[in-house]
């Protein structure tokens, strides 16, 4: 189709790896597109080849389309025919004789995430030190790794490295890394053509297992059980296995799934606070060998603290609109220019105040008494709510909001968030209250 041409033109021009264009996005095939609704459809014969196209390029694709098409579009990922180049498992299980670029690919690995290439910050110190542990000892101390946190804050990017880093370890170590639909759509097509060999044989003959967002496990629960039986094969012989999840609660997953989810360690990985916002806009800045202003840079981690793609989609927004104008050097009147449309839709979120005042209204309190210390249960419920809520729906962190609670440790409001997001799970009227205020602030 004439628009995606457009698309890969610029695309071409744009990457800085003629490699990576000729890898990832030339095989791509356009679906569809809708131009009434600016919706892209784009496919692969390959589910795991298109999962990291989506997540590697992702940004860079919807960020040129929209250019190109001067208005917001929406581009959608869908596998399309069979891919007959391997059966199941043959490909990420096939090391002989490949770099060590070559090897990552076939692992399942981005090779570009590294820990080398993460930044470490208070928001996920934490969790950048376990991963380390855990890249240079798979299988003894911290097994399975558990890593939670909202969309786009680097539990991905701390998974891959840990992968990377056990490769430079030891080449020979068998490293597999899938999304979690990825492994469900491997087990269905085992179940549908009889080949639960080639499949146990993919995911039990290994030396790590690593598994994306096991929060889509939800109401699987024959892919939930396959999963509990290659824990039992893996882990008692030492085998590293790491999960990451949106949350920490898991709804509709097996009880004992989540009992060996959790078993290891749990670590969480928060929004970046602003000093390390701008760190990572000056490293993703340098990867692209371009010189950000510091200015500029403090100008963007400012107003968009949500999550580190938020952050790289600004950052190459930013970059592009100064290229295209041929700008020697960028400053923050170009910058607001640039990002017009995010900072103006950045501006309307939701803030703890609004959802302080919002719970407060609702459960009959005054909001002095969710800034106090009581622990009165008429009081405390609804401030560990607005707690959780502020968490969900906000870009703060828990330090952040604990400060908004009459300046209360992050642990405190971590303590909050879990109590909640647990006792909602199995109380119906505390998730009713929950989900209509979220519809009311939402609203």
């Amino acid at each position: 189709m004439q628009f995606w041409q457009q698309c890969l033109e610029k695309l071409a021009a744009t990457l800085n790896s003629a490699q990576d264009y000729n890898r990832w996005i030339e095989p791509l095939q356009c679906l569809d597109w809708d131009d009434a609704n600016k919706t892209l459809v784009l496919g692969h014969a390959s589910l795991p080849k298109l999962e990291t196209v989506e997540s590697q390029f992702g940004t860079i694709i919807s960020t040129i389309a929209s250019e190109i098409c001067q208005e917001n579009v929406t581009v959608q990922y869908r596998q399309s025919g069979t891919d007959t180049e391997v059966e199941v498992g043959q490909e990420t299980l096939n090391f002989t004789h490949k770099t060590p670029t070559e090897q990552a690919y076939a692992s399942g690995l981005r090779p570009q995430q590294t820990f080398e290439s993460f930044v470490a910050g208070s928001s996920n110190q934490l969790a950048y030190v376990s991963a380390q542990n855990v890249g240079d000892n798979p299988g003894k101390n911290y097994n399975p790794l558990f890593i939670y946190g909202g969309v786009g804050l680097g539990k991905t990017h701390l998974m891959h490295a840990v992968g990377n880093r056990m490769l430079a370890n030891n080449p020979q170590a068998r490293v597999l890394c899938v999304g979690s639909q990825t492994f469900i759509n491997d087990f269905t097509t085992a179940v549908r053509d009889n080949k639960y060999t080639q499949f146990d044989h993919k995911y039990q003959n290994i030396d790590a297992l690593f598994i994306d967002d096991v929060q889509y496990l939800s109401g699987k629960r024959q892919s939930q059980q396959k999963l509990f039986d290659i824990f039992e094969k893996l882990v008692p012989h030492g085998k590293q296995i790491i999960l990451t999840s949106d949350s920490y609660s898991l709804k509709d997953v097996d009880e004992r799934l989540v009992s060996r989810f959790t078993s290891g360690l749990s670590v969480e990985v928060e929004p970046p606070e602003l000093e390390t916002r701008v760190a990572i806009l000056q490293k993703k800045s340098r990867s692209k060998n371009y010189d950000l202003p510091t200015d500029v840079a403090y100008f963007i981690a400012r107003h968009l603290k949500s999550n580190v793609r938020e952050l790289e989609g600004a950052l190459t927004s930013v970059i592009a609109f100064a290229q295209f104008r041929n700008d020697q050097r960028l400053t923050v009147e170009k910058a607001r220019e640039a990002l017009q449309g995010i900072l103006v839709a950045s501006t309307a979120q939701l803030t703890v105040e609004r959802i302080q005042g919002v719970v407060a209204e609702y459960f009959k309190v005054s909001l002095a008494e969710m800034y106090s210390k009581t622990r009165v249960r008429t009081v405390a419920v609804p401030r560990q709510i607005a707690m959780y809520l502020s968490k969900e729906l906000t870009q703060s962190s828990l330090a952040e909001i604990g400060e908004r609670f009459g300046k209360r440790d992050h642990t405190t409001v971590m303590h909050a968030c879990r109590t909640i997001a647990e006792k909602r799970s199995k109380d119906k009227d505390l998730n009713y209250q929950i989900h209509a205020l979220e519809q009311m602030l939402k609203n």
